[in-house]
Protein backbone atom coordinates (compact mmCIF):
# COMPACT_ATOMS: atom_id res chain seq x y z
CA UNK A 1 0.00 0.00 0.00
CA UNK A 2 2.61 2.07 1.05
CA UNK A 3 4.23 1.61 -2.43
CA UNK A 4 1.35 2.66 -4.12
CA UNK A 5 0.84 5.98 -2.07
CA UNK A 6 4.10 7.07 -3.22
CA UNK A 7 3.69 6.46 -6.73
CA UNK A 8 0.19 8.05 -6.34
CA UNK A 9 1.96 11.12 -5.16
CA UNK A 10 4.76 11.39 -7.53
CA UNK A 11 2.31 11.69 -10.56
CA UNK A 12 0.81 14.80 -9.14
CA UNK A 13 0.10 17.46 -12.02
CA UNK A 14 1.46 15.42 -14.43
CA UNK A 15 -0.88 14.97 -17.46
CA UNK A 16 -4.00 12.81 -16.85
CA UNK A 17 -2.11 9.29 -19.13
CA UNK A 18 0.10 9.00 -16.25
CA UNK A 19 -2.35 7.39 -14.55
CA UNK A 20 -1.91 4.34 -17.20
CA UNK A 21 1.72 3.73 -15.24
CA UNK A 22 -0.38 2.29 -12.31
CA UNK A 23 -1.34 -0.98 -14.38
CA UNK A 24 2.57 -1.64 -14.58
CA UNK A 25 2.54 -3.65 -11.87
CA UNK A 26 0.02 -5.00 -8.94
CA UNK A 27 0.09 -3.37 -5.51
CA UNK A 28 0.79 -5.80 -2.03
CA UNK A 29 -1.78 -4.31 0.58
CA UNK A 30 -1.01 -7.37 2.91
CA UNK A 31 -4.11 -9.20 2.84
CA UNK A 32 -4.99 -8.48 -0.60
CA UNK A 33 -3.62 -7.23 -4.15
CA UNK A 34 -4.67 -4.86 -5.92
CA UNK A 35 -4.22 -4.81 -10.08
CA UNK A 36 -5.45 -2.13 -12.44
CA UNK A 37 -7.66 -4.25 -15.50
CA UNK A 38 -8.62 -0.72 -17.12
CA UNK A 39 -7.21 2.99 -16.70
CA UNK A 40 -9.26 5.83 -17.95
CA UNK A 41 -8.06 8.18 -20.33
CA UNK A 42 -9.61 11.24 -19.07
CA UNK A 43 -11.86 12.26 -16.39
CA UNK A 44 -14.58 12.11 -18.51
CA UNK A 45 -14.14 8.56 -19.74
CA UNK A 46 -15.80 5.25 -18.35
CA UNK A 47 -14.45 5.03 -15.05
CA UNK A 48 -11.28 2.76 -14.56
CA UNK A 49 -11.50 -1.00 -13.39
CA UNK A 50 -9.64 -2.43 -10.82
CA UNK A 51 -9.72 -6.03 -9.27
CA UNK A 52 -8.71 -6.68 -5.42
CA UNK A 53 -7.32 -10.53 -5.21
CA UNK A 54 -7.17 -12.39 -2.01
CA UNK A 55 -7.22 -16.13 -0.31
CA UNK A 56 -10.00 -17.03 1.55
CA UNK A 57 -7.31 -17.73 4.39
CA UNK A 58 -6.51 -14.59 4.57
CA UNK A 59 -10.08 -13.28 4.78
CA UNK A 60 -11.21 -15.61 7.36
CA UNK A 61 -13.18 -18.21 5.89
CA UNK A 62 -12.87 -22.32 6.44
CA UNK A 63 -11.61 -24.31 3.51
CA UNK A 64 -14.27 -25.79 2.39
CA UNK A 65 -16.11 -22.66 1.35
CA UNK A 66 -13.74 -23.04 -1.49
CA UNK A 67 -15.30 -26.44 -2.61
CA UNK A 68 -18.24 -27.48 -4.17
CA UNK A 69 -19.81 -24.98 -6.92
CA UNK A 70 -22.86 -24.63 -4.14
CA UNK A 71 -20.35 -22.83 -1.59
CA UNK A 72 -18.53 -21.06 -3.76
CA UNK A 73 -21.78 -19.73 -5.55
CA UNK A 74 -23.08 -18.76 -1.93
CA UNK A 75 -20.67 -16.97 -0.96
CA UNK A 76 -19.29 -15.15 -3.69
CA UNK A 77 -23.42 -14.17 -3.96
CA UNK A 78 -23.30 -13.52 -0.24
CA UNK A 79 -20.16 -11.14 -0.48
CA UNK A 80 -20.92 -9.97 -3.91
CA UNK A 81 -24.57 -8.25 -2.40
CA UNK A 82 -22.68 -7.41 1.05
CA UNK A 83 -20.02 -5.31 -0.74
CA UNK A 84 -22.58 -3.56 -3.19
CA UNK A 85 -24.48 -2.63 -0.15
CA UNK A 86 -21.41 -1.18 1.27
CA UNK A 87 -20.24 0.97 -1.91
CA UNK A 88 -23.58 1.94 -2.13
CA UNK A 89 -24.00 3.68 1.24
CA UNK A 90 -20.06 5.14 0.96
CA UNK A 91 -20.94 6.40 -2.20
CA UNK A 92 -25.11 7.13 -2.97
CA UNK A 93 -24.73 9.80 -5.74
CA UNK A 94 -24.81 8.82 -9.72
CA UNK A 95 -20.90 10.38 -9.97
CA UNK A 96 -19.25 8.06 -7.00
CA UNK A 97 -15.74 7.70 -7.21
CA UNK A 98 -16.33 3.55 -6.69
CA UNK A 99 -19.10 1.99 -8.09
CA UNK A 100 -19.82 -1.84 -7.65
CA UNK A 101 -23.40 -2.88 -9.51
CA UNK A 102 -26.45 -3.94 -7.43
CA UNK A 103 -28.18 -7.87 -8.03
CA UNK A 104 -30.98 -9.01 -8.80
CA UNK A 105 -32.67 -11.88 -6.53
CA UNK A 106 -31.20 -14.77 -8.74
CA UNK A 107 -27.81 -16.04 -7.47
CA UNK A 108 -25.69 -16.14 -10.61
CA UNK A 109 -21.66 -16.81 -11.39
CA UNK A 110 -20.76 -12.95 -11.43
CA UNK A 111 -17.11 -11.59 -12.93
CA UNK A 112 -17.23 -8.92 -10.75
CA UNK A 113 -16.69 -11.54 -7.67
CA UNK A 114 -16.25 -15.11 -7.47
CA UNK A 115 -14.53 -17.77 -5.80
CA UNK A 116 -12.63 -20.30 -7.34
CA UNK A 117 -9.37 -22.38 -6.11
CA UNK A 118 -9.29 -21.03 -2.81
CA UNK A 119 -9.58 -17.25 -4.17
CA UNK A 120 -11.58 -14.52 -3.77
CA UNK A 121 -11.48 -11.73 -6.95
CA UNK A 122 -13.56 -8.49 -6.76
CA UNK A 123 -13.35 -6.15 -9.44
CA UNK A 124 -14.77 -2.35 -9.19
CA UNK A 125 -15.16 0.64 -10.87
CA UNK A 126 -12.79 3.67 -9.94
CA UNK A 127 -12.89 7.18 -11.18
CA UNK A 128 -9.59 8.59 -10.92
CA UNK A 129 -10.01 12.42 -10.08
CA UNK A 130 -8.60 14.87 -12.21
CA UNK A 131 -8.56 18.87 -12.54
CA UNK A 132 -9.13 18.88 -16.26
CA UNK A 133 -5.78 17.26 -17.90
CA UNK A 134 -3.70 17.03 -14.31
CA UNK A 135 -3.96 14.21 -11.98
CA UNK A 136 -4.59 15.23 -8.61
CA UNK A 137 -2.43 12.72 -6.49
CA UNK A 138 -3.99 13.48 -3.26
CA UNK A 139 -7.70 12.85 -3.62
CA UNK A 140 -6.64 9.35 -5.80
CA UNK A 141 -4.30 8.10 -3.07
CA UNK A 142 -7.08 8.58 -0.75
CA UNK A 143 -9.32 6.57 -2.60
CA UNK A 144 -6.86 4.17 -3.43
CA UNK A 145 -4.77 3.46 -0.16
CA UNK A 146 -7.96 4.17 2.62
CA UNK A 147 -10.99 4.02 0.76
CA UNK A 148 -10.26 0.89 -0.48
CA UNK A 149 -9.27 -0.87 2.22
CA UNK A 150 -12.31 0.31 4.55
CA UNK A 151 -14.64 -1.32 2.21
CA UNK A 152 -13.13 -4.68 1.90
CA UNK A 153 -12.73 -4.54 5.70
CA UNK A 154 -16.13 -3.88 5.69
CA UNK A 155 -17.38 -6.12 3.67
CA UNK A 156 -15.18 -9.09 2.19
CA UNK A 157 -13.73 -10.46 5.64
CA UNK A 158 -15.31 -13.42 7.88
CA UNK A 159 -17.28 -11.50 10.52
CA UNK A 160 -18.87 -14.94 11.40
CA UNK A 161 -15.49 -16.72 13.07
CA UNK A 162 -17.38 -16.81 16.76
CA UNK A 163 -20.70 -18.06 15.85
CA UNK A 164 -21.30 -21.71 16.25
CA UNK A 165 -20.48 -22.87 12.16
CA UNK A 166 -17.27 -20.45 11.87
CA UNK A 167 -19.52 -17.73 9.37
CA UNK A 168 -22.36 -15.09 9.60
CA UNK A 169 -26.25 -16.91 9.59
CA UNK A 170 -27.17 -15.60 6.55
CA UNK A 171 -24.52 -16.92 4.45
CA UNK A 172 -25.68 -20.10 6.00
CA UNK A 173 -28.59 -19.21 4.45
CA UNK A 174 -27.41 -18.88 1.06
CA UNK A 175 -26.36 -21.80 1.17
CA UNK A 176 -28.85 -23.85 2.68
CA UNK A 177 -30.89 -22.68 -0.35
CA UNK A 178 -28.68 -23.81 -3.15
CA UNK A 179 -28.15 -27.20 -0.83
CA UNK A 180 -32.21 -27.86 -1.26
CA UNK A 181 -32.39 -26.88 -4.42
CA UNK A 182 -29.83 -29.50 -5.84
CA UNK A 183 -31.24 -32.16 -3.81
CA UNK A 184 -34.76 -31.45 -4.85
CA UNK A 185 -33.84 -31.89 -8.79
CA UNK A 186 -31.99 -34.18 -8.77
CA UNK A 187 -35.31 -36.26 -7.08
CA UNK A 188 -37.40 -35.08 -9.76
CA UNK A 189 -36.56 -37.16 -12.31
CA UNK A 190 -37.77 -40.43 -10.09
CA UNK A 191 -40.55 -38.57 -8.79
CA UNK A 192 -42.36 -38.11 -12.40
CA UNK A 193 -42.12 -34.18 -11.71
CA UNK A 194 -41.12 -31.39 -13.82
CA UNK A 195 -41.44 -28.54 -11.03
CA UNK A 196 -42.08 -28.04 -7.61
CA UNK A 197 -43.48 -25.24 -5.44
CA UNK A 198 -43.38 -25.18 -1.98
CA UNK A 199 -45.97 -24.21 0.81
CA UNK A 200 -45.66 -20.88 2.18
CA UNK A 201 -43.99 -19.95 -1.16
CA UNK A 202 -44.76 -15.81 -2.05
CA UNK A 203 -45.61 -15.55 -5.41
CA UNK A 204 -46.82 -11.65 -6.52
CA UNK A 205 -44.28 -9.27 -6.88
CA UNK A 206 -44.58 -5.51 -5.28
CA UNK A 207 -45.54 -4.42 -8.34
CA UNK A 208 -44.42 -4.97 -12.41
CA UNK A 209 -41.43 -2.82 -11.90
CA UNK A 210 -40.27 -4.67 -8.66
CA UNK A 211 -39.04 -8.11 -7.45
CA UNK A 212 -39.76 -7.41 -4.21
CA UNK A 213 -42.00 -10.03 -2.88
CA UNK A 214 -45.75 -8.48 -2.84
CA UNK A 215 -46.60 -7.22 1.34
CA UNK A 216 -49.36 -9.28 2.60
CA UNK A 217 -49.34 -11.74 0.01
CA UNK A 218 -51.10 -14.88 -0.19
CA UNK A 219 -48.83 -17.57 0.73
CA UNK A 220 -48.98 -20.64 -1.25
CA UNK A 221 -50.37 -23.72 -0.26
CA UNK A 222 -50.31 -26.84 -2.27
CA UNK A 223 -54.03 -28.86 -3.27
CA UNK A 224 -53.95 -31.67 -1.31
CA UNK A 225 -54.35 -33.88 -4.63
CA UNK A 226 -50.30 -32.95 -5.77
CA UNK A 227 -49.07 -32.34 -2.33
CA UNK A 228 -45.38 -34.35 -2.39
CA UNK A 229 -43.23 -33.76 0.38
CA UNK A 230 -39.10 -33.94 -0.24
CA UNK A 231 -36.35 -34.67 2.29
CA UNK A 232 -33.63 -32.13 1.61
CA UNK A 233 -30.64 -30.73 3.77
CA UNK A 234 -32.00 -32.50 6.70
CA UNK A 235 -35.31 -31.36 6.54
CA UNK A 236 -38.73 -32.29 4.95
CA UNK A 237 -40.20 -29.89 2.44
CA UNK A 238 -43.80 -29.91 1.28
CA UNK A 239 -45.58 -28.40 -1.52
CA UNK A 240 -47.17 -29.35 -5.05
CA UNK A 241 -45.56 -31.37 -7.24
CA UNK A 242 -46.24 -30.94 -11.16
CA UNK A 243 -46.12 -33.77 -12.73
CA UNK A 244 -44.76 -34.41 -16.31
CA UNK A 245 -46.61 -34.25 -18.75
CA UNK A 246 -49.54 -31.70 -20.16
CA UNK A 247 -50.41 -29.28 -16.90
CA UNK A 248 -52.91 -26.42 -17.48
CA UNK A 249 -53.06 -23.44 -15.43
CA UNK A 250 -56.67 -21.97 -15.56
CA UNK A 251 -58.76 -19.92 -13.58
CA UNK A 252 -60.47 -16.03 -13.87
CA UNK A 253 -58.73 -12.89 -14.69
CA UNK A 254 -56.32 -11.66 -12.02
CA UNK A 255 -56.45 -14.76 -9.27
CA UNK A 256 -53.00 -15.45 -10.04
CA UNK A 257 -52.41 -17.81 -13.26
CA UNK A 258 -49.91 -15.96 -15.08
CA UNK A 259 -48.29 -14.97 -11.64
CA UNK A 260 -47.38 -18.97 -10.99
CA UNK A 261 -46.35 -19.48 -14.41
CA UNK A 262 -43.85 -16.30 -13.84
CA UNK A 263 -42.42 -17.62 -10.95
CA UNK A 264 -41.68 -20.84 -12.44
CA UNK A 265 -40.00 -19.17 -15.21
CA UNK A 266 -38.05 -17.15 -12.93
CA UNK A 267 -37.09 -21.10 -10.91
CA UNK A 268 -34.64 -21.65 -13.61
CA UNK A 269 -32.14 -19.72 -11.51
CA UNK A 270 -31.49 -19.99 -7.59
CA UNK A 271 -33.42 -17.11 -5.60
CA UNK A 272 -31.57 -15.81 -2.25
CA UNK A 273 -33.51 -16.30 0.83
CA UNK A 274 -35.99 -13.87 1.34
CA UNK A 275 -37.35 -13.42 -2.10
CA UNK A 276 -40.72 -15.89 -1.41
CA UNK A 277 -39.71 -18.39 -4.31
CA UNK A 278 -36.17 -19.47 -3.05
CA UNK A 279 -37.60 -22.88 -2.66
CA UNK A 280 -39.58 -23.07 -6.10
CA UNK A 281 -37.61 -25.69 -8.36
CA UNK A 282 -38.42 -26.32 -12.08
CA UNK A 283 -36.01 -28.27 -15.13
CA UNK A 284 -33.31 -26.14 -15.24
CA UNK A 285 -33.49 -26.09 -19.03
CA UNK A 286 -37.39 -24.82 -18.83
CA UNK A 287 -37.82 -22.07 -21.67
CA UNK A 288 -40.79 -19.71 -22.01
CA UNK A 289 -42.34 -19.81 -25.55
CA UNK A 290 -44.22 -16.85 -26.79
CA UNK A 291 -44.52 -14.59 -29.73
CA UNK A 292 -42.00 -12.68 -30.76
CA UNK A 293 -43.12 -10.58 -33.57
CA UNK A 294 -40.27 -9.22 -35.85
CA UNK A 295 -37.48 -11.55 -35.09
CA UNK A 296 -34.80 -13.37 -36.97
CA UNK A 297 -34.85 -16.96 -37.89
CA UNK A 298 -32.06 -18.21 -40.03
CA UNK A 299 -32.24 -22.21 -41.07
CA UNK A 300 -34.73 -23.68 -38.74
CA UNK A 301 -37.16 -26.50 -39.68
CA UNK A 302 -40.67 -25.02 -38.41
CA UNK A 303 -42.50 -28.09 -41.24
CA UNK A 304 -43.88 -29.43 -37.61
CA UNK A 305 -45.96 -26.36 -37.50
CA UNK A 306 -45.73 -25.01 -40.68
CA UNK A 307 -46.56 -26.68 -43.56
CA UNK A 308 -44.74 -25.43 -46.96
CA UNK A 309 -45.91 -22.01 -48.07
CA UNK A 310 -47.91 -20.84 -50.87
CA UNK A 311 -45.43 -20.31 -53.88
CA UNK A 312 -43.89 -23.46 -53.08
CA UNK A 313 -41.41 -22.32 -50.28
CA UNK A 314 -40.84 -24.81 -47.95
CA UNK A 315 -40.41 -24.49 -43.95
CA UNK A 316 -37.99 -27.13 -43.45
CA UNK A 317 -34.98 -24.67 -43.28
CA UNK A 318 -36.82 -21.08 -42.79
CA UNK A 319 -34.97 -18.08 -42.46
CA UNK A 320 -36.72 -14.81 -42.58
CA UNK A 321 -35.34 -11.04 -41.12
CA UNK A 322 -38.80 -10.16 -39.90
CA UNK A 323 -41.19 -13.44 -38.58
CA UNK A 324 -44.79 -13.38 -37.99
CA UNK A 325 -46.18 -13.58 -35.04
CA UNK A 326 -47.48 -17.72 -35.23
CA UNK A 327 -44.28 -17.98 -37.64
CA UNK A 328 -41.63 -16.49 -34.54
CA UNK A 329 -43.29 -18.52 -32.12
CA UNK A 330 -43.20 -21.67 -33.97
CA UNK A 331 -39.41 -20.92 -34.10
CA UNK A 332 -39.47 -20.06 -30.22
CA UNK A 333 -40.36 -23.71 -29.89
CA UNK A 334 -38.30 -25.81 -32.38
CA UNK A 335 -35.44 -23.84 -31.36
CA UNK A 336 -35.93 -24.34 -27.32
CA UNK A 337 -35.71 -28.04 -28.19
CA UNK A 338 -33.07 -28.12 -30.60
CA UNK A 339 -31.25 -26.28 -27.47
CA UNK A 340 -32.13 -29.28 -25.21
CA UNK A 341 -35.52 -28.07 -23.13
CA UNK A 342 -37.90 -30.33 -21.52
CA UNK A 343 -40.13 -28.11 -20.10
CA UNK A 344 -41.84 -25.44 -22.21
CA UNK A 345 -44.24 -22.44 -20.26
CA UNK A 346 -46.41 -20.67 -22.49
CA UNK A 347 -49.20 -18.21 -21.13
CA UNK A 348 -51.70 -17.53 -24.23
CA UNK A 349 -52.09 -14.53 -23.45
CA UNK A 350 -48.58 -13.63 -25.11
CA UNK A 351 -48.69 -16.35 -27.42
CA UNK A 352 -50.17 -16.13 -31.53
CA UNK A 353 -53.82 -17.62 -30.89
CA UNK A 354 -53.39 -19.20 -34.40
CA UNK A 355 -50.46 -21.06 -33.48
CA UNK A 356 -51.94 -22.20 -29.89
CA UNK A 357 -56.03 -23.25 -31.38
CA UNK A 358 -57.99 -23.50 -34.70
CA UNK A 359 -61.28 -23.22 -33.71
CA UNK A 360 -63.45 -25.74 -35.47
CA UNK A 361 -65.79 -23.80 -37.24
CA UNK A 362 -62.74 -21.91 -38.97
CA UNK A 363 -61.09 -25.52 -39.53
CA UNK A 364 -64.38 -26.48 -41.43
CA UNK A 365 -64.26 -23.15 -43.27
CA UNK A 366 -60.54 -23.36 -44.42
CA UNK A 367 -59.93 -26.77 -44.38
CA UNK A 368 -56.27 -28.11 -43.83
CA UNK A 369 -54.92 -27.48 -47.71
CA UNK A 370 -55.60 -23.65 -46.87
CA UNK A 371 -53.98 -23.59 -43.85
CA UNK A 372 -50.26 -24.00 -43.75
CA UNK A 373 -50.05 -23.48 -39.72
CA UNK A 374 -50.46 -26.73 -37.40
CA UNK A 375 -51.92 -25.70 -34.07
CA UNK A 376 -50.53 -26.97 -30.73
CA UNK A 377 -53.36 -28.56 -29.88
CA UNK A 378 -52.73 -30.79 -33.01
CA UNK A 379 -49.29 -31.52 -31.99
CA UNK A 380 -48.73 -31.37 -28.29
CA UNK A 381 -49.98 -34.92 -27.61
CA UNK A 382 -47.50 -36.29 -30.34
CA UNK A 383 -44.19 -34.37 -28.50
CA UNK A 384 -42.86 -37.06 -26.27
CA UNK A 385 -40.55 -37.15 -23.32
CA UNK A 386 -40.97 -32.75 -22.89
CA UNK A 387 -43.53 -31.30 -20.69
CA UNK A 388 -45.95 -28.06 -20.93
CA UNK A 389 -47.10 -26.02 -18.71
CA UNK A 390 -49.91 -23.42 -20.25
CA UNK A 391 -51.79 -20.76 -18.59
CA UNK A 392 -55.52 -21.27 -20.49
CA UNK A 393 -58.36 -19.06 -19.31
CA UNK A 394 -59.96 -18.88 -22.88
CA UNK A 395 -58.36 -21.56 -24.59
CA UNK A 396 -60.51 -24.15 -23.53
CA UNK A 397 -59.40 -26.81 -25.75
CA UNK A 398 -56.35 -27.55 -23.98
CA UNK A 399 -58.71 -28.56 -21.16
CA UNK A 400 -59.27 -31.53 -22.75
CA UNK A 401 -55.40 -32.32 -23.93
CA UNK A 402 -54.39 -31.85 -20.47
CA UNK A 403 -52.90 -34.78 -17.42
CA UNK A 404 -53.28 -32.09 -15.12
CA UNK A 405 -55.58 -29.01 -14.29
CA UNK A 406 -54.26 -26.55 -11.73
CA UNK A 407 -57.14 -23.79 -11.25
CA UNK A 408 -56.25 -20.51 -9.48
CA UNK A 409 -58.99 -18.98 -7.32
CA UNK A 410 -58.02 -15.72 -5.55
CA UNK A 411 -53.90 -16.84 -5.40
CA UNK A 412 -54.82 -20.14 -3.97
CA UNK A 413 -54.54 -22.99 -5.90
CA UNK A 414 -57.13 -25.91 -6.83
CA UNK A 415 -56.24 -29.30 -8.24
CA UNK A 416 -59.42 -30.30 -11.37
CA UNK A 417 -57.09 -33.16 -12.81
CA UNK A 418 -54.14 -35.00 -12.15
CA UNK A 419 -52.59 -38.28 -13.94
CA UNK A 420 -55.53 -37.74 -16.77
CA UNK A 421 -58.01 -38.37 -13.69
CA UNK A 422 -60.56 -35.65 -12.99
CA UNK A 423 -61.29 -34.33 -9.50
CA UNK A 424 -63.73 -31.71 -10.28
CA UNK A 425 -67.13 -31.82 -11.46
CA UNK A 426 -68.38 -30.22 -14.65
CA UNK A 427 -64.96 -30.95 -16.76
CA UNK A 428 -65.12 -32.58 -20.68
CA UNK A 429 -63.73 -36.36 -20.36
CA UNK A 430 -61.17 -36.83 -22.23
CA UNK A 431 -57.75 -36.21 -22.36
CA UNK A 432 -56.25 -37.30 -26.04
CA UNK A 433 -57.40 -35.05 -28.33
CA UNK A 434 -58.62 -36.52 -32.14
CA UNK A 435 -56.38 -37.52 -34.62
CA UNK A 436 -56.12 -34.97 -37.52
CA UNK A 437 -56.28 -36.64 -40.87
CA UNK A 438 -52.91 -35.89 -43.32
CA UNK A 439 -51.35 -34.67 -40.65
CA UNK A 440 -47.19 -35.85 -41.23
CA UNK A 441 -45.79 -37.18 -37.80
CA UNK A 442 -43.69 -34.82 -35.50
CA UNK A 443 -39.83 -34.77 -35.98
CA UNK A 444 -37.66 -33.82 -33.43
CA UNK A 445 -34.93 -31.25 -34.16
CA UNK A 446 -31.44 -31.84 -34.24
CA UNK A 447 -28.87 -29.94 -33.04
CA UNK A 448 -27.20 -27.93 -35.88
CA UNK A 449 -22.76 -27.88 -36.07
CA UNK A 450 -21.65 -24.96 -34.51
CA UNK A 451 -19.31 -23.79 -36.91
CA UNK A 452 -21.55 -24.05 -39.90
CA UNK A 453 -24.26 -22.02 -38.65
CA UNK A 454 -21.74 -19.41 -37.19
CA UNK A 455 -20.00 -19.39 -41.08
CA UNK A 456 -22.54 -16.87 -42.33
CA UNK A 457 -22.18 -14.42 -39.55
CA UNK A 458 -18.26 -14.31 -39.60
CA UNK A 459 -18.03 -11.30 -42.12
CA UNK A 460 -19.95 -9.64 -39.35
CA UNK A 461 -17.31 -10.17 -36.98
CA UNK A 462 -15.15 -7.06 -37.26
CA UNK A 463 -14.97 -3.95 -35.25
CA UNK A 464 -18.08 -1.57 -35.70
CA UNK A 465 -16.16 1.45 -36.46
CA UNK A 466 -12.72 2.38 -37.14
CA UNK A 467 -11.26 3.81 -33.98
CA UNK A 468 -12.30 0.44 -32.88
CA UNK A 469 -9.27 -2.38 -32.69
CA UNK A 470 -11.13 -5.05 -31.57
CA UNK A 471 -14.65 -6.24 -31.62
CA UNK A 472 -16.87 -4.99 -28.84
CA UNK A 473 -19.99 -6.26 -27.39
CA UNK A 474 -22.19 -3.29 -27.04
CA UNK A 475 -26.41 -3.23 -25.28
CA UNK A 476 -28.71 -0.77 -27.14
CA UNK A 477 -31.79 0.33 -24.42
CA UNK A 478 -31.87 -2.39 -22.79
CA UNK A 479 -31.90 -5.68 -24.52
CA UNK A 480 -30.55 -5.09 -28.21
CA UNK A 481 -26.98 -7.06 -28.13
CA UNK A 482 -24.64 -5.60 -30.73
CA UNK A 483 -21.26 -8.16 -31.09
CA UNK A 484 -19.27 -5.91 -33.99
CA UNK A 485 -21.86 -5.95 -36.71
CA UNK A 486 -23.99 -8.88 -35.33
CA UNK A 487 -27.47 -7.84 -33.36
CA UNK A 488 -29.25 -9.65 -31.74
CA UNK A 489 -33.23 -8.74 -29.97
CA UNK A 490 -32.38 -10.30 -26.56
CA UNK A 491 -35.97 -9.55 -25.05
CA UNK A 492 -37.41 -12.35 -25.35
CA UNK A 493 -34.32 -14.56 -25.61
CA UNK A 494 -35.00 -17.25 -22.89
CA UNK A 495 -34.83 -16.16 -19.26
CA UNK A 496 -31.97 -13.55 -19.45
CA UNK A 497 -32.98 -11.43 -16.38
CA UNK A 498 -30.34 -8.29 -16.67
CA UNK A 499 -27.47 -6.62 -18.78
CA UNK A 500 -25.08 -8.48 -16.82
CA UNK A 501 -25.86 -11.89 -18.43
CA UNK A 502 -26.57 -9.81 -21.18
CA UNK A 503 -23.44 -9.16 -21.75
CA UNK A 504 -21.79 -12.27 -20.69
CA UNK A 505 -24.26 -13.70 -23.29
CA UNK A 506 -22.48 -11.45 -25.76
CA UNK A 507 -18.76 -11.97 -24.68
CA UNK A 508 -19.35 -15.27 -24.37
CA UNK A 509 -20.26 -15.98 -28.16
CA UNK A 510 -18.01 -13.47 -29.57
CA UNK A 511 -15.27 -16.19 -27.81
CA UNK A 512 -17.02 -19.64 -29.77
CA UNK A 513 -17.03 -17.47 -33.03
CA UNK A 514 -13.45 -15.73 -33.11
CA UNK A 515 -12.32 -19.79 -31.94
CA UNK A 516 -14.27 -21.17 -34.72
CA UNK A 517 -13.14 -18.57 -37.05
CA UNK A 518 -9.46 -19.16 -36.04
CA UNK A 519 -9.24 -22.97 -35.80
CA UNK A 520 -11.23 -22.91 -39.66
CA UNK A 521 -8.66 -21.03 -40.87
CA UNK A 522 -5.57 -22.53 -39.03
CA UNK A 523 -6.28 -26.35 -39.53
CA UNK A 524 -9.23 -26.24 -42.87
CA UNK A 525 -11.19 -28.06 -40.32
CA UNK A 526 -15.44 -27.56 -40.39
CA UNK A 527 -14.97 -26.76 -36.30
CA UNK A 528 -13.66 -27.89 -33.21
CA UNK A 529 -14.40 -31.04 -31.06
CA UNK A 530 -17.27 -30.68 -29.85
CA UNK A 531 -18.53 -29.72 -32.88
CA UNK A 532 -22.92 -29.06 -31.88
CA UNK A 533 -24.25 -25.85 -31.07
CA UNK A 534 -25.04 -26.95 -27.45
CA UNK A 535 -21.59 -29.09 -26.90
CA UNK A 536 -19.71 -25.62 -27.76
CA UNK A 537 -22.01 -23.56 -25.42
CA UNK A 538 -21.38 -26.52 -22.78
CA UNK A 539 -18.24 -27.46 -22.84
CA UNK A 540 -17.79 -22.97 -22.25
CA UNK A 541 -20.54 -22.71 -19.56
CA UNK A 542 -19.00 -25.47 -17.39
CA UNK A 543 -15.55 -24.65 -17.77
CA UNK A 544 -16.73 -20.37 -16.24
CA UNK A 545 -18.36 -22.14 -13.44
CA UNK A 546 -14.97 -23.46 -12.33
CA UNK A 547 -13.10 -20.65 -12.90
CA UNK A 548 -15.11 -17.67 -13.53
CA UNK A 549 -14.81 -15.43 -16.70
CA UNK A 550 -11.06 -14.18 -16.16
CA UNK A 551 -9.62 -16.80 -18.45
CA UNK A 552 -12.13 -15.60 -21.63
CA UNK A 553 -10.15 -12.72 -24.00
CA UNK A 554 -12.20 -9.34 -22.46
CA UNK A 555 -13.90 -11.49 -19.44
CA UNK A 556 -13.00 -8.99 -16.59
CA UNK A 557 -13.74 -6.09 -19.05
CA UNK A 558 -17.12 -5.02 -17.33
CA UNK A 559 -19.64 -6.43 -15.16
CA UNK A 560 -21.74 -9.36 -16.84
CA UNK A 561 -22.74 -12.78 -15.28
CA UNK A 562 -23.25 -16.02 -16.57
CA UNK A 563 -25.96 -17.00 -18.50
CA UNK A 564 -27.97 -20.84 -19.05
CA UNK A 565 -26.13 -22.20 -22.28
CA UNK A 566 -29.68 -22.82 -23.25
CA UNK A 567 -30.14 -18.76 -23.01
CA UNK A 568 -26.91 -18.61 -24.95
CA UNK A 569 -28.02 -20.32 -27.68
CA UNK A 570 -31.22 -18.19 -28.12
CA UNK A 571 -29.29 -15.17 -28.66
CA UNK A 572 -27.26 -16.97 -31.16
CA UNK A 573 -30.44 -18.22 -32.77
CA UNK A 574 -31.13 -14.45 -33.56
CA UNK A 575 -28.10 -12.96 -34.44
CA UNK A 576 -27.79 -11.38 -37.47
CA UNK A 577 -25.44 -9.49 -39.66
CA UNK A 578 -26.16 -5.83 -39.83
CA UNK A 579 -23.60 -4.55 -41.50
CA UNK A 580 -22.82 -3.29 -45.13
Amino acid sequence: MKALYQKIRSLQGKNYGFYKSLADKTWDFGDFVLEFLHVQGDPYAPASRVMIKSSLQMLGFPGEWGGSFERRLALSDYLYRRLSAVVREKFPGKDAAVIFDSAGPEMLVRNALWVDNGELRACLQVRLPGDGRKIQAEDAAEILTMVLPDLVSAALYNSGESKPDGVEPELLEHYRVLAERKEILSQLEERGLCAFVPDGAVLPRASGLSEAPMEGAVPFVSPAEMAVTFSANGREIRGMGIPKGVTVISGGAFHGKSTLLQALTKAVYPHIPGDGREGIVISESAVRVGVEDGRSVRGTDLSPFVRDLPGGISTKSFTTACASGSTSEAANLMEAMEAGSDVFLIDEDSSAVNFLIRDVRVRKLLGDDREPLIPLTDRIREIQGRSFILVAGACGDFLDLADNIIVMASYKAECARINGKNVAAGLVDGTVAKTVPNLPPFVEPQCRDFAEYVKPLLPGLRPASAVERQVKVKISGDTLLQIGFLVSDTSKAGALVDKQQRFGAGFMLLNLCQNAASNNEETGEESPKPATIMERINALCEKIKNVGFRNLPQGLSREMSLPRAIDIACVLYRLRNNGR
